[in-house]
């Protein structure tokens, strides 16, 4: 059975982005099933991982079969955070995932200034306008410090930009150190992945994950 293909979008974006829509064109394509649930939950002013996890249990639920997830910068945080707490997943594929996002690893004035205030300017690139996150997410941060405790049982690939001033790159080496069935690919690009190469390695792991599937 096609296990499908679900996309997990990042902080201050939303389903339509660019990684998201060239997954949604890459399993239209192959006739796959295609979904890209909105994550600003319950919406981005009031933003935390506890909601984003609970809607992709949720839409897991209602699925078939265990999907293979996407998860682009949070998107991959949070797909790694729904294995961890059993959903069945066919594998994930996780693009400059956020881990350490809970753990403080996330740096410069603007956090630290979030970390202070409670509350946090953002540009939101899915709305186009500028808005104001709030003290949800940094209290429901909380909850998900543990991330590098995690042991993940599933195949999983992780796409990191050299250049990726977001997300730092060690955070995904000590990640996949710590799993059994995990892979690091290492690309010439920064934490967009938006490049000709990552694109392109995107698309080699797509395919590799549904032809064995």
């Amino acid at each position: 059975m096609n296990p499908g293909l679900v996309y997990l979008h990042g902080f201050a974006s939303g389903p339509q982005g660019s990684k998201g829509e060239h997954c949604r064109r890459w399993a239209e394509a192959r006739v796959v099933a295609f979904h890209a649930p909105d994550l600003n939950l319950p919406d981005f002013e009031h933003l935390t991982v506890s909601a984003q996890v609970a809607a992709v249990e949720a839409l897991a639920r209602t699925l078939p079969a265990p999907p293979v997830v996407v998860g682009s910068s949070l998107g991959g945080l949070v797909a790694a955070a729904v294995a961890h707490r059993g959903t069945p997943l066919a594998q994930l594929i996780l693009l400059a995932p956020a881990f350490g996002f809970a753990r403080g690893r996330l740096e410069g004035p603007r956090w630290g200034g979030y970390r202070r205030r409670g509350s946090m300017p953002t540009f939101h690139h899915a709305r186009g306008a500028w808005t104001v996150l709030g003290p949800e997410l940094l209290a429901d941060l909380e909850a998900w410090r543990d991330d590098d405790a995690w042991r993940l049982d599933l195949p999983i690939t992780i796409l990191h930009g050299t250049r990726d001033e977001s997300v730092p790159l060690e955070e995904s080496r000590a990640f996949v150190s710590r799993q059994a069935r995990a892979d690091l690919h290492v690309v010439d690009d920064d934490h967009a992945l938006l490049a000709r190469v990552a694109v392109a390695e995107l698309d080699r792991v797509l395919t590799g994950s549904f032809t064995r599937s």
